[in-house]
């Protein structure tokens, strides 16, 4: 009986982790993407960034989501700018790009 109190009471504050951690995540995808798309809209003006900020942010690693998250926070810099171009240099993002603006050229 103790056997299965104790492992109820594991897989209780497992999940509690596993939500906190699911929480931390869009929590920093959120600041994240709110930076990438004023990344965007300032140093692309006329573009509209809607088109390209999920591209950037589905190609981003954990690390660089990091980064810009805390952008969020200490405000925006060449080191920001820096991944943001990085992220978007990359062969996928630009595949996903260019993909995103012919969609949205066609309607």
């Amino acid at each position: 009986m103790r056997g299965a109190a104790f492992a109820a009471l594991t897989a209780l504050i497992l999940s509690g982790c596993v939500e906190s951690s699911s929480l931390v995540e869009d929590t920093t995808r959120t600041a994240a993407k709110g930076v990438v798309k004023t990344v965007i809209n300032s140093k692309f003006p006329g573009v509209d960034a809607d088109l390209y900020v999920d591209c950037v942010m589905d190609n981003a690693d954990t690390d660089q989501l990091v980064t810009l998250a805390k952008a969020a926070v200490t405000g925006v810099d060449e080191t920001t700018v820096s991944t943001v171009t990085e992220i978007a240099s990359e062969p996928e993002t630009l595949k996903c790009i260019a993909q995103s603006g012919l969609s949205g050229l066609l309607g």
